[in-house]
């Protein structure tokens, strides 16, 4: 679905520490009256508070880690009154001008019909979106680079309105910092740090407030779960066996798997899976060894996300005792990688951030197939 509106706007950005209480109204900032909050279902890293011309949005948990600070956006459209809160960006419209550091922003955008405002990217070999592809080759839409290889006097001279970022920790904030001395405001989104694949779906809650388009992502977010939703296995009703899960695979003699707080670990048990590494606490990929694994996971039933494999000779020329395995043996081994562009960009990590319900559908027929229903694969592939 496609939404399309313009009102001016004027969007206050306040960074306050997390370890200062969150209060409405924090710092010289007055709230206006009767301030509610909007519904968020499932996602933890922010919220949003709205008033009649008026949107508050704070992120909560904007990277990895315990230093974590809290980044407050406010939204007036229609209102011009110079605000003295010290660290004011004030813009008179809603971006124009757009860059976009990361392919899940870009996935969001073109969810709520804002692809047009995006004016830099970074990682364009990543990019699967068709009208951006276009955009880069043509070399209407430059590549601004990664981290510390952002290319700054580029983004001075392409005038953006905002700079979508993610931080994986702390670090990101000498990249806010060189922005706001440019004056050129950045919002931090941090949708990948969601343990389940619709909180993290519902951060275009998040991206269409800077857009005036809170109630239109609402009513596609709605719709989107009642779809996730329909397609989970639930226990009670579906009595088939729940086939034991492995995933990952080896890089340099390290194989890292994720805890069972993340977000593959969900999609494993929404689709019916037993993870194998159910008992490993938190979200954050662990390192391990190949014994360490075969120790764990030689047994299982069915091999997911298997790096760039594209077939099961790929996985033996990684490891030739990975043969062992028995999933590679009976060839229940499945790659989330059906969807690659030429230069390697996976559009599982772009466009599956906000179609979870795809991924599950797969994962549910890969763990619960049904004989002659027809079902063909969407990002995964059956390695042969």
């Amino acid at each position: 679905m496609k939404f399309r509106s313009l009102v001016p706007v004027v969007f206050v950005v306040l960074f306050f520490s997390a370890e200062s209480c969150h209060t409405p109204g924090a710092g010289n900032h007055h709230d206006p009256a009767g301030l509610r909050p909007i519904s968020i279902r499932y996602a933890r890293g922010f919220r949003i508070d709205t008033a009649e011309g008026y949107v508050r949005a704070d992120v909560l948990k904007p990277w990895q880690g315990k230093q974590l600070r809290q980044f407050r956006y406010l939204i007036t459209p229609g209102k011009n009154k110079k605000d003295k809160t010290h660290g004011l960006h004030r813009f008179a419209n809603y971006p124009q001008r757009v860059i976009c550091t990361s392919t899940t922003h870009i996935a969001f955008l073109e969810q709520l019909g804002e692809l047009d405002k995006i004016v830099a990217v970074s990682g364009k070999t990543l990019i699967n979106n068709a009208y951006i592809l276009k955009k880069t080759g043509a070399g209407q839409i430059p590549d601004i680079g990664y981290d510390k290889n952002m290319d700054f006097e580029q983004i001075v001279r392409l005038h953006p309105d905002l700079v979508f970022l993610y931080g994986i920790g702390p670090e990101v904030t000498s990249t806010l910092s060189r922005l706001s001395s440019a004056n050129i405001p950045a919002v931090i989104v941090g949708d990948y740090l969601e343990s389940s694949p619709l909180g993290r779906a519902e951060w275009i809650k998040f991206m269409a407030a800077f857009f005036g388009k809170e109630k239109e992502a609402g009513r596609w977010f709605d719709s989107l779960a009642l779809r996730y939703e329909a397609a989970r296995f639930i226990p009670g009703e579906n009595r088939e066996k729940r086939p034991l899960v492995m995933t990952g695979l080896p890089w340099n003699e390290v194989w890292y798997v994720s805890g069972s707080e993340g977000m593959l670990a969900a999609f494993i048990r929404d689709a019916g899976g037993r993870y194998v590494w159910k008992d490993l606490q938190g979200a954050d990929a662990v390192p391990l060894d190949v014994e360490q694994v075969y120790s764990q996971a030689a047994s299982s039933d069915i091999w997911i996300n298997c790096g760039t494999a594209v077939s099961l000779q790929d996985i033996l020329r990684t490891d030739e005792r990975l043969g062992l395995f028995a999933p590679l043996k009976t060839g229940h081994v499945y790659n989330n990688n059906a969807r690659m562009n030429g230069h390697g960009g996976n559009d599982y990590w772009e466009s599956g951030v906000v179609h979870p319900d795809l991924i599950l559908q797969d994962l549910r027929h890969i763990f619960h197939p049904l004989p002659g229903d027809g079902y063909r694969l969407y990002y995964y592939r059956h390695l042969q």
